[in-house]
């Protein structure tokens, strides 16, 4: 049984940026609502997954923001034409037929990884559909990031490729090198290549237990002056992975597309190539379309039988 579980905010971004000036006759913007509805698509289409989910962002602050005050404080805000599509992307989900999870104070990411870890733990295989570096802490034995943009299969074998740690260690990395997207600060200087030489054998606390092992004397005055910073920055980026949410399979699981209305919204878009991936009878089902193939239909259709 396989689970996929979408970091929705991450998707809508990246549907917006990937698509430029497209909107209907209408001048109603559409990029991120065909992006992301194209990529819903051909993940259900191709990956069949047994059960999905939608996880997004609450705009309630979390445990992170009331920690430190900048946290994600340099984002802005949400461009105007992706704040238009919002509600007529929720409306594909919802006619989808897919299950969308937002927990107040909290994040999609923490919620994410909590259900990864409780579907792994009942055997079922994730995939977790995210950008988010972070997720990497969650990927285990059968726990994957999927990337089904680029096709790409994020494993554990990859994230120490990446990070020289496994992923449970990936925090300590980022308590390093800081996130410039979530605004943690980390130790300005260190990239990825030095946290990676500094952590290749030793954990995070032995380092800033005993910064005067480190060899670089420049390094070495810039890990401990800054102690706290990176202290605080492992906490801003490691995630929760035991929050207050299932991953109910029965309640996840995959449910046929409700066509008439994604036809609805396909035909309001223009989203002709949308159209065509749709099943041959989809437009059968549509409720507003009346057949009229003889005179006794067209008077029923005209009211003037019952």
């Amino acid at each position: 049984m396989n689970l996929y579980l979408i970091d929705g905010h991450s998707y809508f971004y990246r549907a917006f940026h990937a698509i430029k000036n497209l909107s209907n006759s209408k001048g109603f913007p559409t990029n991120a609502i065909f992006g992301f509805t194209n990529m819903l698509f051909k993940m259900i289409r191709d990956k069949k997954p047994d059960a999905v989910a939608i996880v997004l962002d609450s705009p309630v602050p979390t445990g992170r923001h009331k920690l430190y005050d900048q946290y994600k404080a340099q984002r802005p805000e949400m461009p105007s034409d992706l704040v238009l599509q919002m509600p007529e992307i929720k409306k594909v989900i919802e006619a989808f037929n897919i299950p969308s999870i937002e927990m107040p104070g909290f994040e999609a990411d923490d919620i994410i990884c909590t259900m990864a870890k409780k579907a792994a733990a009942q055997g079922v295989n994730v995939f977790i559909l995210t950008g988010d570096k972070d997720m990497m802490q969650a990927v285990e034995n059968n726990v994957t990031i999927y990337d089904p943009m680029k096709e790409v299969i994020i494993d554990r074998a990859a994230v120490i490729e990446r990070f020289g740690v496994p992923p449970e260690r990936v925090a300590e990395i980022m308590a390093l090198t800081g996130d410039a997207v979530d605004n943690i600060p980390g130790v300005k200087g260190i990239g990825e290549k030095t946290a990676k030489e500094l952590l290749s054998d030793v954990s995070l606390d032995d380092l800033l237990e005993h910064p005067d092992r480190i060899k670089n004397e420049r390094i070495r005055k810039m890990i401990a002056e800054d102690m706290d910073i990176i202290r605080l920055s492992k906490t801003l980026a490691t995630i929760n992975f035991d929050l207050p949410v299932d991953a109910d399979m029965k309640a996840l699981a995959s449910r046929a597309p409700d066509w008439p209305a994604l036809l609805n919204i396909f035909s309001e878009f223009e989203f002709t190539s949308l159209i065509k991936m749709m099943p041959s009878d989809a437009h059968k089902q549509r409720a507003d379309y009346f057949t009229v193939s003889s005179r006794e239909s067209l008077e029923k259709f005209l009211g003037l039988k019952a």
